[in-house]
């Protein structure tokens, strides 16, 4: 199967309305976009609700694997009104607070330093009843992004991202086929760390607690240089890799730690990620157009040259993609996702009557989801030794060996699968590709967004409003985990890390 570099056509962004669309009068709202990483979405409705009163959400149409419509997780919108206690934010201002999690952190960082128009929730085709609306724009990388005339995609106020912006490198960390940033482009951020976020190893419950997981495994299968699961337990299984997108800040994350990239560059010493292309020839049936409606097409349950079960690399958009990916895998059920440049592939693991072996690229903000209907099947798994973590009760199963992904590892710096969370936005007027001029957050029309952005980003970096005492973040060492008002380390310790990268993912983790 040839893989081609750009989708055919914008058709899809530009179609009808429909029948149901109802437009959303914003009119004297601040819109303020955020978007990239999924990792805050778990806490973004409890944050946002902080900070606004009568908060209505909205959310993209989306569609299940049986064609139903569903609410989808990429867009969201939240409409309200500015409460009381945010600086430089007057009481009842009216506020549009939009998230985009589509393809992950690059999103929250290249396309914010360039100010393009990226696709967007359309609040001018909308069900009002079911809150659902539909999307409008083109993305960087994709046909006719540069045509003014037709892109009417918004432009991101801030981005947010697993790791820090200058981690977002080419040839695996960049988005669409896009280039890098240059310095100059860097240079327009003012970002800020946020807060620790864990990564983890994950399975397949086909996979036994008691197989013994080591990194330099787990990164190997990652990497395609392990295929077949003979070569870990002994068992004759195709190795099955859901992994994200290119740009997402959790696959940035894996390709760093397992990988050393881009902390060492792609020609010396660094491993690449293996990618779809590097899955079994054999898999790819079909002739697909890599459409929604045609999609390319996989078969994980195939053999390979050599005749033994394929190695399978599926891109996920999102960590719910992963999720769903998992336990397709897990319950062999068909499963279908848009990868990369809105290509669409449909994995037949229905073929199959047993579940396959798979591993995930998730963070650890995928707590909890473990036994959900439509996204379980898989659990957080040891490092370095066997064992299924559980994330509820913060402990192992009986006679697990290694390091745990919990909680208290982290804070005492014995797991340290872990980044740093970033936000960012501009400091310096930009023009775009498409030719806006987009100020500077700085500028005195931006002044009531920034107050926003500014109180969100203390937030989310604080000990008390972003779920600090579960099991998924921890405050990291800085101004936003102290500030007296928010919460400081004397009072609440078990919310602050002692140990980190210091917003630098190439440095080691070390006491603070």
């Amino acid at each position: 199967m040839k893989i081609k570099a750009l989708v055919a056509g914008c058709a899809v962004a530009f179609a009808g309305m429909s029948a149901h669309a109802a437009s959303v009068d914003l009119t004297g709202y601040t819109k303020i976009y955020l978007t990239g990483a999924t990792a805050p979405d778990n806490f973004l409705a409890d944050l946002t609700n902080q900070m606004l009163d009568n908060v209505v959400e909205y959310r993209n149409r989306a569609t299940n694997a049986q064609g139903v419509e569903i609410s989808g997780t990429d867009f969201r919108a939240f409409i309200g009104t500015a409460k009381a206690g945010i600086p430089g934010v007057t009481a009842g201002t009216p506020v549009a607070f939009f998230k985009r999690s589509k393809g992950g952190s690059v999103w929250g960082v290249d396309p914010v330093a360039r100010a393009q128009r990226i696709q967007s929730l359309n609040m001018d085709d909308c069900d009002l009843g079911t809150r659902r609306c539909g999307l409008k724009g083109i993305d960087p990388g994709v046909e006719n992004h540069e045509d003014p005339s037709l892109n009417n995609g918004e432009i991101s106020d801030f981005g947010v991202s697993d790791v820090e912006p200058r981690m977002f490198r080419e040839p695996f960390n960049t988005e669409n086929g896009q280039p890098e940033l240059t310095d100059a482009e860097r240079g327009v951020f003012a970002n800020f760390a946020v807060n620790a976020l864990m990564f983890g190893q994950v399975a397949t419950n086909a996979v036994p607690a008691t197989t013994s997981l080591s990194r330099t495994t787990y990164g190997s299968m990652l990497q395609g240089l392990i295929r077949n699961w003979d070569q870990v337990d002994g068992t004759n299984a195709g190795v099955i890799v859901c992994r994200r997108v290119n740009g997402s800040g959790t696959q940035t994350s894996y390709n760093a730690f397992y990988g050393s990239f881009p902390c060492t560059s792609a020609s010396n010493a660094a491993v690449a990620p293996a990618g779809i292309a590097d899955s079994s020839p054999e898999a790819f049936t079909g002739n697909g157009d890599g459409s929604e409606t045609d999609p390319f097409e996989i078969d994980p349950s195939v053999l390979d040259e050599n005749g033994k079960p394929a190695y399978v690399v599926i891109e996920n958009s999102g960590s719910g993609d992963v999720r769903k990916c998992l336990f397709a895998a897990q319950n062999h059920a068909d499963f279908k996702t848009k990868g990369s440049n809105d290509f669409w592939y449909r994995v037949r693991f229905d073929r199959s009557p047993t579940p396959f072996r798979a591993i995930g690229v998730l963070s650890l903000d995928s707590y909890g989801r473990e036994n959900h209907a439509t996204e379980g099947g898989w659990t957080f798994r040891n490092m370095d030794g066997a064992g299924v973590f559980t994330p509820s009760s913060q402990t192992s199963s009986a006679g697990a060996t290694g390091i745990a992904p919990s909680k208290q590892n982290l804070l005492d710096g014995k797991w340290d699968f872990t980044y740093e969370l970033s936000m960012q936005y501009r400091n310096d007027a930009v023009t775009n590709d498409v030719g806006d001029p987009v100020p500077s957050m700085n500028d005195p029309v931006n002044a009531t967004k920034k107050s926003f952005i500014a109180e969100f980003i203390k937030r989310a970096g604080s000990t008390t409003y972003t779920g600090n005492d579960g099991g998924n973040f921890t405050s990291v060492p800085n101004a936003y985990a102290t500030l007296p008002t928010i919460g400081d380390y004397t009072t609440k310790p078990a919310y602050v890390t002692k140990f980190s990268r210091g917003g630098n993912s190439c440095s080691p983790m070390r006491r603070f």
